[in-house]
């Protein structure tokens, strides 16, 4: 007699829906703390301090939020850059590849749901040059790895720079990471070709290749921290290094939350950080950083997928007109 034991053939739709129910509860709870935390602050604020606290903001460091965000949205459009070249070498003009990418980021940190808008906008685009929606796929995923690398390479350098910030654990977690990061070139440089989850294969760089989306990873993150940063007075920022744990783990609340932008989670979690007499001035870094890092980009991204389609629409019109009719 076998007694050997099977799991049940719905174990692993069982499993699925559990891990779901995990991360929704877990978003609820986010979205729950985040609304509570800023109903809290919030309410002891007067917005005339808010108001005053934009008013005081020096134009200067408006101007260099704005050149900060510019250079992290380049980087974060040659990501896809990378992955396109990747995924389909020479299938996709760079132009093409950087405006999709560009635009698909733009697009996704004000809506939310990266993996949904993301994929279905990178498709529209990409598609018209025979891309396949698997090969999407690959490059939205391969997207997203660039841009956890450049999330851990940052925090690699600020765990390196300000060891204390890791509350007993010294310079040993960035000492981790930076070995992590050896370990994955060490596996890229090898004869390594695809990348295989479970059904789902896809290609992957070379170690040069991702050393270099490290490095891009860096200066894309800076770029993000710096456009915050800038917007807040110097006396209450702080040093740069001493502020990235702060916006890193906004970040991540947000992400979490799985609000459009992390909207809420983000800025609950960053006025938890500061004393309760500089929030009024946080709130109005906040506000300014919204309107630039997220508002301007999709805004601009709009209109110019907008014009992107009225060109595609006007060049089919003229070549459906220039065939003649039989």
């Amino acid at each position: 007699m076998n007694r050997t034991t099977r799991p049940p053939d719905n174990a692993q739709p069982h499993k699925a829906w559990l891990g779901k129910s995990v991360h929704y509860v877990l978003a609820i709870l986010v979205v729950a703390g985040a609304a509570w935390v800023l109903n809290k602050y919030i309410s002891k604020m007067a917005w005339h301090d808010v108001l005053a606290a934009l008013e005081r903001t020096p134009r200067w460091h408006v101007v260099g939020s704005v050149a900060a965000t510019l250079v992290s949205w380049a980087a974060l459009a040659t990501y896809d850059l990378f992955a396109v070249r990747t995924v389909v070498p020479g299938q996709v003009s760079t132009r093409m590849a950087l405006f999709s990418g560009a635009t698909s980021h733009a697009v996704c940190n004000a809506l939310g749901f990266h993996a949904i808008t993301g994929t279905a906008l990178r498709y529209r685009l990409l598609a018209m040059r025979g891309v396949t929606a698997p090969d999407v796929a690959r490059i939205v995923g391969l997207v997203g790895f660039s841009v956890a690398m450049g999330f851990a390479a940052i925090t690699c350098i600020a765990l390196m720079l300000e060891p204390s910030i890791t509350n007993g654990w010294g310079r040993w977690p960035g000492v981790a990471l930076i070995a992590a990061f050896g370990a994955l070139l060490m596996w890229l440089s090898g004869k390594h070709t695809d990348l295989r989850i479970g059904k789902f294969s896809t290609p992957v760089p070379s170690a040069r290749s991702a050393g270099a989306q490290i490095a891009i990873g860096v200066v894309e993150m800076s770029g993000a921290i710096a456009a915050m940063y800038l917007l807040l007075p110097p006396e209450i920022a702080g040093d740069f290094v001493d502020f990235i744990p702060i916006y890193m783990g906004a970040v991540i609340a947000g992400i979490v939350s799985n609000a459009p932008g992390g909207i809420g989670a983000f800025e609950a979690l960053t006025l938890v950080a500061f004393p309760e007499q500089a929030r009024p001035q946080v709130l109005a870094a906040l506000l300014a950083y919204r309107v630039i890092y997220g508002l301007v980009p999709f805004f601009l991204s709009s209109l110019a997928l907008v014009a992107f389609e009225i060109r595609r629409r006007a060049l089919l019109r003229r070549d459906s007109a220039a065939v003649p009719s039989r």
